[in-house]
């Protein structure tokens, strides 16, 4: 574009006019170029579909715990406070816009966790978001081992064939994804996965360099469910709230087990479950939290787990919880909405849990399946 000399002496006005307007156009196009130029531009591909191309395409980062408060002070009703001593906040109902794209595939936030210890990596307790996969890696038992050291122990259950305990710091599971998943390998022993022995190949699935560096090691709580009616820790009546504070978080663990455990890759808590419940019309969210999730199955419970995103009515789901008065028992959330405790050597699906660093970032989207948060450093 060129521009002619202007004359300054120029007595008529119309002309005076029409170089001020002139000049003001061309400063408003420069200031909208540079006001378009200092956004980034997110679109991400992926194998199954092309995300941020809606509303959020533009997107000012932020720290990811703290955009989430404030959807919830902003009123999101998908958002409660679990009203427990860390008085987390977590995503609640049957399909809330928690999706988020994290290893190149869809993980979902559990909520934003207080008082998360880091251990010795991040040191003091922190607030830090936490995330589940969306779906499972696939049915994997708790804790079997094949004595031989290969696939050659079939279905067997034997003692002399296969060992297999409730001690999560030597389980297989805890080993397979601290080890092979977390380092995107495959395993060098063999795991029962599936209902066969293998090694499980996460070379293309496990976490990513980039997913690596987003997250950090956090302590996890050990502590037992009981089947004896007079303990505190009885499964049969315990409600989110006891699972948190009173099994999760207290010291009722199986001789020699560990009461907590600190790591990067774990599985989810039974309380995370059962606080994930919106509830219904006819039993609603207080009423679900005052009910014992072993008897989630009946008729009353149905509003409870049919108002849960991560209730799974065909997938029986491990949780990291032991058994506190058996040597081989964890409990897992059952595909008709209970909870309950099995036996480690059984292959029940696999949904890895971690916790974001605390300085984590979203950086685009809306949350939702098809317009998920992408998440960065």
């Amino acid at each position: 574009m060129s521009l002619k000399r202007f004359d300054y002496r120029i007595k008529d006005n119309r002309k005076k006019n029409t170089i001020i307007a002139s000049i003001a156009i061309i400063t408003l196009v420069i200031v909208g170029i540079k006001l378009y130029n200092s956004y980034a531009k997110f679109e991400v591909q992926t194998d199954s579909y092309e995300a941020f191309r809606g509303e959020a395409k533009y997107f000012k980062p932020v720290n990811a715990a703290s955009y989430i408060t404030s959807l919830k002070t902003n009123g999101d009703t998908s958002l409660e406070y679990d009203d427990t001593e860390d008085n987390n906040l977590r995503y609640v109902g049957a399909n809330p816009k928690n999706y988020v794209l994290f290893n190149n595939e869809l993980w979902r936030i559990i909520g934003v966790m207080n008082n998360v210890d880091g251990g010795s990596v991040s040191g003091d307790d922190a607030t830090r978001v936490k995330l589940i996969r969306d779906e499972s890696l696939g049915k994997i038992a708790w804790d079997r081992k094949c004595l031989a050291g290969d696939n050659s122990c079939g279905t067997s259950i034997s003692t002399s064939v296969v060992s297999y305990n409730s001690n999560w710091e030597t389980a297989s599971i805890k080993n397979l994804l601290n080890t092979a998943y977390l380092n995107r390998t495959t395993s060098n022993t063999y795991n029962y996965i599936n209902d066969s022995w293998q090694y499980a190949d996460y070379s293309s699935n496990g976490l990513n360099v980039t997913s690596r560096n987003l997250v950090e090691e956090a302590t996890y709580y050990l502590g037992g469910y009981s089947y004896t009616s007079s303990d505190s820790n009885y499964i049969l009546t315990a409600t989110a709230s006891a699972w948190y504070s009173t099994i999760e978080r207290g010291s009722a663990v199986y001789s020699g087990n560990p009461s907590s455990w600190t790591g990067v890759v774990a599985l989810m808590y039974l309380s995370d479950y059962g606080f994930a419940t919106a509830g219904g019309t006819t039993t609603n969210r207080s009423a679900c939290m005052a009910k014992a999730l072993y008897y989630w199955y009946d008729t009353a419970g149905s509003d409870c787990r049919s108002n849960d995103w991560l209730f799974n009515n065909s997938l029986h789901q491990w949780t990291i919880t032991p058994r506190a008065d058996d040597s081989s028992g964890a409990a897992f959330v059952n595909r008709d909405g209970s909870v309950d405790g099995g036996s480690t050597r059984n292959a029940y699906g696999l949904r890895p849990v971690l916790y974001l660093k605390s300085t984590t970032k979203i950086m685009s989207g809306q949350g939702t399946r098809n317009n998920p948060y992408v998440l960065g450093a």
